[in-house]
């Protein structure tokens, strides 16, 4: 059985309850736990933008806005008040606050991710920041009324509640007074609890539908104050839309007393041993970067490659360079590839997009050098709900190709559907 849930778009706003820490001003020990009131905000929030945490659609669009997905955050600055207002926590509060997507629909996908799930009816709230530990009590109250709904399962909501639930025990036990830290010790502890929480709901997940991949995902402290995180995603019935696969990564971070802004040296590998016979995706991936990221402001530089043996000549290795940077309003990145295999004088590719964001929408420009040294751009104009799409190859004229989606509009439906409120065909 499933139920049509509507999507979340950039726009629709969010609100609800938390609790939090509250220390009088001027200081009145001690500090107690006091309600809060989580004020409305979009999901497109300009601070979570800046800051990577925002995670939607960059193609595919509903009513003219961007579709949020799997991991989606809200991020810092997110309003909030607590009850009594006057409260020397807050700055900090704002700081590390947090709005994330508790429940996706796993049969529906957008640029590969897993379609968000948030709404008022059926109540399907996001999991705010809070103390003594996160609360499950805001929720999206705009998207009621958009005309595209996607198919969540009994299983997609069984594992959203198992992970949350589990998260909240997590954090309730080992939530401590301000100032004092988790020893190493119950660091480690807490590290393991998170990995098994995360097991669990995915073998619960994989149980009901053995299309589910079962996914184990730990973080523990590695030498010189890094962070190690390793994920295996093993054992799902479809595996051409769930490869089997494991990956870590190590990091070391440099933070704000707050934990307002931060930068980032760090390496990740992953390898990939089942895409359901997809060879160009079977392999070895890795790279290493440098990052920055602050309220309004982010910054990112990696270097790559990946190799896949068994794909065909000329598809089996690549190196990537990329940089990105974003603010509020406006966001760019520029990628060159390098793949060695290739015939001569098609060995490198390059990408540069730019996107400017207004209240009312955001254009995106992406011009990509081809291997042949003909240059494609692409404009997509998303203004006021009205969307409109052109490319140019130079050398030729420009061509304008149909409009996506009118003025409150939905996107095309996909292939094979009929024309129903239940956007997407089962994988």
């Amino acid at each position: 059985m499933r139920v049509a849930v509507p999507i979340t778009r950039s726009n629709d706003l969010s609100a609800g309850s938390s609790s939090h820490l509250f220390l009088a001003i001027p200081p009145a020990p001690p500090p107690t736990f006091v309600p809060a009131i989580e004020i409305p905000i979009p999901h497109g929030w300009p601070p979570g933008e800046s800051a990577g945490k925002v995670q939607k659609t960059t193609t595919v669009f509903a009513n003219g806005r961007n579709v949020m997905l799997d991991q989606h955050d809200c991020g810092p600055l997110v309003s909030q008040i607590t009850i009594p207002p006057a409260n020397s926590f807050i700055p900090i509060q704002l700081l590390q606050s947090k709005r994330a997507v508790i429940v996706t629909c796993f049969s529906v996908r957008m640029n590969g991710k897993t379609t968000a799930c948030t709404s008022h009816w059926p109540p399907l709230p996001l999991l705010t920041c809070g103390q003594p530990m996160s609360m499950p009590a805001t929720f999206t109250f705009t998207n009621v009324c958009t005309n595209v709904h996607v198919g969540m399962s009994g299983t997609d909501l069984i594992g959203g509640i198992v992970r949350t639930a589990a998260t909240m025990a997590i954090e309730r036990y080992y939530v401590r007074t301000p100032g004092v830290s988790l020893t190493a010790q119950e660091e480690s502890e807490k590290s393991l609890a998170g990995a098994a929480a995360s097991l669990l709901a995915s073998v619960v997940q994989h149980a009901l539908d053995p299309r589910y991949p079962m996914r184990v995902d730990a973080a523990t402290k590695g030498p010189f104050g890094t962070e190690i995180k390793m994920s295996v995603s093993t054992g799902s019935a479809d595996t051409r839309n769930n490869p089997q696969k494991f990956s870590i990564s190590i990091e070391r971070k440099w933070e704000d007393p707050f934990k307002s802004s931060a930068a980032s040296i760090g390496a990740s590998g992953e390898y990939t041993w089942d895409a359901g016979g997809d060879t160009t995706k079977e392999g070895y991936k890795g790279q290493v970067g440098v990052a920055t990221a602050a309220p309004g402001l982010g910054g990112k530089a990696t270097a790559g490659g990946e190799y896949h043996p068994d794909a065909p000549e000329g598809q089996r290795g690549k190196a990537t360079f990329k940089t990105e940077a974003a603010t509020p309003f406006w966001s760019e990145s520029e990628q060159k590839d390098i793949n060695p295999g290739a015939p001569d004088g098609q060995r490198t590719s390059s990408q540069t997009e730019t996107v400017a964001k207004t209240w009312s929408g955001d254009r995106r420009t992406t011009t990509v050098n081809n291997p042949d040294g003909s240059r494609t751009t692409t404009v997509v104009e998303n203004s006021d709900g009205k969307i409109t799409l052109t490319t140019r190859k130079e050398p030729g004229e420009s061509v304008a190709l149909p409009e996506q989606a009118g003025r409150g509009g939905s996107p095309p439906r996909a292939v094979g559907t009929p024309a129903s409120d239940i956007w997407g065909p089962p994988l």
